[in-house]
């Protein structure tokens, strides 16, 4: 499962989808072939509503000094965010749990 980030054509908003890929994974003389079947999304939400419920996930793995890359990582793996739309929660997050980046490689808490 994976998120995507839409923009609404009428009013210019964002959204983000969670999207389910179904694939079809076959194997033959050693070789693994996989193909997306379908996509079906389940969820929609606005990038505010996203990243509140990432940061209520997150509440005890966010610490002060943490490596940006390292809550990219978490937000890749745990969340299915893609990796082009992670540094924009992570602006998010910074700003919900008060938080600056000097170096803009650590997170601290203010």
């Amino acid at each position: 499962m994976v998120y995507i980030k839409t923009t609404c054509p009428t009013c210019g908003d964002h959204s983000f989808h969670h999207v389910r890929l179904h694939r079809l994974t076959t194997f033959h003389k050693n070789k693994v072939k996989s193909e997306i079947t379908s996509a079906e999304v389940t969820d929609s939400c606005t990038p505010e509503e996203l990243a509140t419920s990432v940061l209520h996930e997150l509440a005890g793995h966010v610490y002060n000094g943490m490596a940006t890359l390292e809550l990219c990582k978490i937000l890749k793996d745990k969340f299915g965010i893609l990796e082009q739309y992670c540094c924009d929660i992570v602006q998010r997050l910074k700003v919900e749990l008060d938080m600056y980046s000097p170096d803009h490689q650590h997170l601290y808490f203010v």
